[in-house]
C-alpha cells in the first residue's frame, strides 16, 4: 500500500496525489490532506476543514447511498467530490462541483448536495423480465453516467450508470433496443 510521504498515513478511498515541485527533484506521493495543506500555503488561501467527510442520501427507489466527501485545492479553485465506494476499487455514484476561491465553501457544499439529490432522483436503465429473459433498455431515451477505464480489457471503456458498471459490449446491447434510431452524444466535464 502507498503511504503519504509527508504524514505516513495510508490514504482513504481518494488515493494519492503525485506532486513534483521542481523538475530536477523526485516526485512526492501525498495524501489529499497533505496536498491540500501544501496548496493552501502556496496559494495563500484558507484550508476549509469544517465539513462532514461522509454523507448519506436516499435514491428514488428508497435505497441508501453513503458518500465520502473530499476536496482538492487547485490553482483555479477547489474541486469538491462526493464518491460512493461500493467495494475494493469500485466506485458507484460520483459527483463533483467547482468552487471559485471567492465563493463560500458552505455554498459549494450545498451545491454538491443538491447535485447528489438530483442525480439520485432518477434512474436511466430499465430492467424487465419478458418471456423468461431479462431485457435492459434506456428509460425515456436519455442516459447519463460516467466513463471509466475497464481493467478487464486493454484500452476499453466501461460505463457507470445508475451506480452499476456496464462494459462497452453490454452498453452496446442496451443501445440495440433503439436500433434504427438516431442519437446525439454529449460529453460533459464532471463538475457541470
Amino acid at each position: 500500500m502507498n503511504r503519504c510521504q509527508k504524514c505516513g498515513r495510508v490514504p482513504s478511498g481518494f488515493g494519492m496525489v503525485v506532486l513534483t515541485i521542481k523538475e530536477d527533484e523526485p516526485s512526492q506521493s501525498l495524501c489529499r490532506d497533505c496536498y491540500n495543506e501544501f496548496a493552501t500555503n502556496m496559494l495563500g488561501i484558507e484550508n476549509y476543514k469544517d465539513f462532514e467527510k461522509e454523507a448519506t442520501f436516499i435514491d428514488c427507489d428508497g435505497i441508501e447511498h453513503r458518500f465520502q466527501i473530499g476536496k482538492m485545492i487547485n490553482p483555479t479553485g477547489i474541486c469538491w467530490e462526493a464518491v460512493e465506494f461500493i467495494g475494493e476499487n469500485k466506485i458507484g455514484y460520483s459527483f463533483e462541483v467547482h468552487q471559485d476561491f471567492e465563493e463560500d465553501s458552505n455554498d459549494a457544499l450545498e451545491r454538491l448536495y443538491k447535485k447528489i439529490k438530483k442525480g439520485l432522483s432518477q434512474k436511466f436503465i430499465r430492467k424487465e423480465m419478458f418471456q423468461g429473459q431479462e431485457l435492459i433498455s434506456i428509460k425515456e431515451n436519455i442516459v447519463e453516467g460516467r466513463i471509466e477505464w475497464d481493467d478487464r480489457y486493454d484500452r476499453m471503456p466501461k460505463f457507470i450508470i445508475d451506480e452499476l458498471e456496464y462494459s462497452l459490449e453490454e452498453f452496446g446491447r442496451i443501445l440495440m433496443s433503439c436500433e434504427g434510431w438516431n442519437f446525439r452524444l454529449e460529453i460533459i466535464e464532471p463538475t457541470e
